[in-house]
């Protein structure tokens, strides 16, 4: 499935989560006491008031909370975002809180003009990897970047011998290959660096960051969420498929015919909402999205 089809999210209206107004602040994280006034971007908690934006906002929250389910999570590091359709707005995991204790009031919104905000204070240091990835490619509404564990191993081998059989189903949605940005294994921190993996990365849906972790893209957070549990199992069947001899994997041109049968849009949504039923909260500040709209 292309990228370039991407779906609806949500419009414009209250901003919902936690609030970064488009003034900007000084880079500096550790400064004491509050920035200047004219120069700021606070984080304020959302009144939802907004169906669509709350939507956006929880639709974040969900994907960080699946993504720690199916081996995501390390620490307090990893972010998710969304790009709506049509907005030049973000919406993006802070820093502090774990991928699997995410709720909607850890969710941070950004104006993608203003680079400013990427130094306040709660957001992920390599929050430049979204912003620039979205600005190299209009196709992509969401990016996950984290460190699973099957996934960095193999992004921390020889870069000539990092490939992805096609051993079954999952690696066939990476039929076009996987990017890796191979430059520098540091903190991807500024914008040039996020432009480097931005072009490592291409058109695809998946960079590997040698000896760092991945950036997963998709043209909503349902294909982004999917790529994201989808190489990591992938990943790990190739692993465990080594170790017991060699491989025998599908043909490219097997792999084409199964990729429009397996990967349907249509599927996406079962998938979601099965998703949700795992991993939605249940609180009345924090309830499941239901019958939301995803695309």
């Amino acid at each position: 499935m292309s990228l370039a089809h991407r779906g609806q999210l949500g419009r414009r209206g209250p901003r919902d989560g936690l609030h970064l107004p488009r003034s900007g602040i000084p880079g500096n994280r550790t400064q004491a006491g509050p920035p200047a006034v004219e120069r700021r971007c606070q984080m304020t908690p959302g009144d939802h008031g907004d169906a669509s934006r709350a939507k956006v906002v929880e639709q974040v929250a969900l994907a960080c909370r699946i993504i720690a389910g199916f081996g995501h999570e390390d620490l307090t590091l990893g972010h998710v975002s969304i790009r709506p359709t049509g907005d030049d707005r973000v919406y993006i995991k802070r820093k502090g809180v774990a991928l699997g204790e995410v709720t909607s009031r850890d969710v941070i919104e950004i104006h993608l003009d203003d680079s400013a905000c990427l130094s306040a204070p709660g957001m992920h240091l390599e929050a430049v990897i979204h912003t620039e990835v979205y600005a190299r490619r209009p196709d992509v509404g969401a990016v996950i970047h984290s460190h699973p564990l099957y996934a960095t191993a193999l992004a921390a081998t020889s870069t000539d011998s990092v490939h992805l059989e096609f051993l079954t189903h999952d690696s066939v949605l990476f039929e076009d290959g996987l990017g890796i940005y191979a430059d520098s294994a540091e903190l991807i921190t500024t914008s040039e660096q996020g432009k480097e993996v931005a072009d490592a990365l291409g058109s695809r849906r998946v960079a590997l960051l040698k000896n760092h972790g991945v950036v997963i893209v998709g043209e909503d957070i349902r294909w982004a969420v999917m790529a994201a549990v989808t190489l990591e199992r992938a990943v790990q069947v190739q692993s465990i498929a080594r170790s017991l001899g060699s491989f025998d994997p599908l043909s490219r041109q097997a792999a084409s015919v199964i990729f429009p049968a397996k990967y349907q849009d249509g599927f996406l949504d079962e998938y979601w909402a099965w998703w949700e039923r795992r991993f939605g909260l249940r609180s009345s500040a924090d309830a499941p999205l239901g019958d939301a709209e995803v695309r």
